[in-house]
C-alpha cells in the first residue's frame, strides 16, 4: 500500500518529509513520472513527442493517454489516420470525400479558398487556429492530450498539484485525459491563476512560482525568474485583482503581494506590499473575500496549551492593500460542537468560501490532543457566519458521511463539502490502513444535505495495487466534481446530477485518474486542484 502524506492541515507537517532529489553536476535526474529523453525529460505516459518511449512522436491528429497515441477529441479514425472531417482535404465532410486538386476544405466543405475571417490556410486545410487543438496559435502547432485551445493558446480545464513529486499537470473535463507532468517549484502547495498565469506557492522552497502554457508546449513551463519569497508554509494564494493575498501558516501572516507594471513572456512582476501578523500558534489556513475585507481562519496549535491561538476566524480589512489592519474576530470557542465518544473537541477552523454574502468555515472539529495523530472528537461541521452581524450558525453535515472536513467551495447556490474522515495509520510510516466517514457532502441553498459519496473500498484484491482513497482539496467545474487524494495520488470525478452524485471515475469503479506519481519516498499526494 502507498505511504500516506498524512492529512496536510499544516503543510510544514509534510514539507520536512519529502525534500526531492536534486540535479547534480554529473547530469539530469528526472522527478517521479518523467524518464531521461535527450537533454531533458519527458512523461511518456502523456507527452504525444514521446508516447511510451523517447522520441517515439504521435501522428498528426494523435494525442498520448497512458502511453498510446490516440485520435484527439473532435477528430475520426479514417483509414488508420486520425483526421477533422471540418477542415482535412483528404476526408471533407467524412472519411473518402477527398476535394479535387488546388482546393481547401473549409467547414466540411472543398472550396477553391478559405472564406472565413476566422480561417488560416494550413496546407490545403482552413483553421480556425483560435481554437484548434491540432494547429493552437498556428498551424501545426498541436496541444496535448489534456488541453484545449482557447484563444490561440494550450489550456487546460482543471490543474492539479502535486506536492510529493513537485509537479503540476492539467486535465481535460470532458476527455479526462490528463496532460504531460511539468516540474514546478519543490513541493506546490496550492494554486490560483492571475492575467492567465498559473501562480503556485510551494510549501518547501517558500515562494510564489509562476508558470504559463504557451501555445504549442509540452506542459506547464515554469516562469523561474519571477518567483518570490513567501512565510513559512504557504497553504493558500487567494488572487483578488491586481492583488493576491498568501496565507503563511507557520508564519503567522497574511502576505499581500501587488502585480506591478513590466509583464510579459518571462511572467508577472509581484511585489510583496505587506505582511500582516496573527501571531504565534495562530495557524492561518485559508483565505475568503467579502467586500474589502479578507477573512481568515487560524487553526490554532496542535496540543491543548497552543490550541486557544486558534478557533477564531479574523476580518482583515484590506480597502487599502498596502496597510491591512483587524477590524473583528469571531470566536468559535464556545459552540455546540456535538461531541461523541467522550472526546472534548476544539472547533479548528480550516478552509472558508463566501457564498451567497454568508462565510462557511470548515471545522475539523478534533479532540483537544491532537498530537501525533489527530483523533475526530464530534461529527463533521461547518460554521456559517454573517460578516454584518458577526452571529454563527453551526451546520451539521452528519457524522454518518462525514468526519474530519476538508474543503468547501460553491456550486452555483449550493456548498460542496470533502471530507478526510477517520484515518488510521500504522506507525510512524504512516502507512495508510484506514479510512471511515470520509466522502463529499453537498448542501443546497437552505444549508440542507442533500447528496453525499463515499468512497469505496479497495476490490481490486491486492490493496498495495489499489489503496485506500484519502479525500483532500478538490475544484468544481459546472457539475463536475474534481477530488484529490492525499494517500496515493489520483482524482476521484464526482457528477452532481438528480440531486446526488455519480461516480464518473473512482474506487467503486477502480479506474481513479492517476495524476500524481510516487515519488522516490513512496508518497504521492495531491495538496491541489484548479479549475481556472
Amino acid at each position: 500500500m502507498a505511504k500516506s502524506s498524512r492529512r496536510v492541515v499544516v503543510m510544514a507537517l509534510v514539507a520536512g518529509l519529502f525534500a526531492l532529489t536534486g540535479c547534480p553536476d554529473t547530469g539530469i535526474v528526472c522527478r517521479a513520472g518523467t524518464n531521461r529523453c535527450g537533454t531533458g525529460c519527458a512523461d511518456y505516459a502523456s507527452d504525444r513527442r514521446n508516447c511510451g518511449g523517447c522520441g517515439q512522436a504521435c501522428a498528426a491528429g494523435q494525442v498520448c493517454t497512458s502511453s498510446a497515441c490516440v485520435c484527439q477529441a473532435g477528430s475520426t479514425s479514417c483509414d488508420g489516420r486520425c483526421v477533422t472531417t471540418e477542415t482535412d482535404p483528404t476526408a471533407c465532410g467524412g472519411c473518402g470525400i477527398a476535394c479535387a486538386a488546388g482546393q481547401v476544405c473549409e467547414l466540411s466543405q472543398c472550396k477553391s479558398s478559405c472564406t472565413l475571417g476566422v480561417s488560416t490556410r494550413c496546407g490545403d486545410s482552413c483553421i480556425d487556429t483560435s481554437s484548434d487543438v491540432a494547429n493552437c496559435g498556428g498551424c501545426a502547432q498541436a496541444c496535448q492530450a489534456g488541453q484545449k485551445c482557447v484563444a490561440g493558446g494550450c489550456t487546460s480545464d482543471v490543474v492539479v498539484a502535486c506536492f510529493s513529486s513537485g509537479q503540476v499537470a492539467g486535465l481535460s473535463a470532458a476527455s479526462l485525459q490528463r496532460s504531460p507532468l511539468a516540474d514546478l517549484g519543490t513541493g506546490p502547495a496550492a494554486l490560483a491563476t492571475m492575467r492567465g498565469v498559473l501562480l503556485a506557492v510551494d510549501g518547501i522552497d517558500r515562494k510564489l512560482n509562476q508558470a504559463d502554457l504557451p501555445a504549442g508546449a509540452a506542459s506547464f513551463r515554469e516562469l523561474t525568474g519571477r518567483a518570490i519569497s513567501t512565510g513559512a508554509v504557504p497553504n493558500q494564494v487567494l488572487v483578488d485583482g491586481e492583488f493576491a493575498y498568501v496565507v503563511n501558516a507557520q508564519s503567522g501572516t497574511l502576505q499581500v503581494v501587488r502585480r506591478g507594471a513590466g509583464d510579459g513572456d518571462a511572467g508577472l512582476v509581484l511585489t510583496t506590499v505587506q505582511e500582516f501578523v496573527f501571531g504565534a500558534n495562530t495557524f492561518p489556513q485559508g483565505a475568503a473575500k467579502v467586500g474589502s475585507s479578507v477573512w481568515v481562519p487560524l487553526y490554532g496549535g496542535y496540543g491543548s496549551a497552543t490550541a486557544d491561538a486558534g478557533q477564531r476566524v479574523i476580518e482583515v480589512n484590506v480597502e487599502n492593500p498596502a496597510s491591512p489592519r483587524a477590524t473583528a474576530e469571531v470566536s468559535l470557542k464556545n459552540l455546540d460542537l456535538k461531541a461523541f465518544d467522550g472526546g472534548t473537541p476544539v472547533a479548528r477552523p480550516f478552509a472558508i468560501v463566501a457564498q451567497r454574502g454568508q462565510l462557511y468555515v470548515a471545522l475539523n472539529n478534533f479532540n483537544a490532543e491532537c498530537n501525533p495523530i489527530c483523533v475526530p472528537g464530534g461529527p463533521g461541521l461547518l460554521a456559517k457566519i454573517d460578516p454584518t452581524t458577526k452571529a454563527v450558525t453551526i451546520i451539521d453535515l452528519g457524522a454518518d458521511a462525514c468526519l474530519n472536513p476538508q474543503w468547501v467551495a460553491t456550486m452555483g447556490d449550493a456548498l460542496v463539502v470533502s471530507c478526510g474522515g477517520k484515518a488510521n495509520y500504522t506507525g510512524q510510516d504512516f502507512v495508510l490502513t484506514s479510512v471511515s466517514q470520509a466522502g463529499v457532502v453537498v448542501l443546497d441553498a437552505m444549508d440542507r444535505r442533500v447528496a453525499t459519496w463515499a468512497p469505496a473500498a479497495p476490490s481490486c484484491g491486492d490493496a498495495g495495487a489499489c489503496p485506500l482513497f484519502l479525500p483532500g482539496r478538490f475544484a468544481v467545474k459546472g457539475s463536475s466534481v474534481f477530488l484529490g487524494d492525499q494517500n496515493a495520488g489520483r482524482l476521484v470525478v464526482l457528477e452532481f446530477a438528480d440531486g446526488g452524485l455519480v461516480e464518473r471515475r473512482g474506487p467503486a469503479r477502480n479506474d481513479g485518474l492517476a495524476v500524481c506519481p510516487v515519488n522516490a519516498s513512496g508518497i504521492a499526494n495531491v495538496s491541489d486542484v484548479l479549475a481556472p
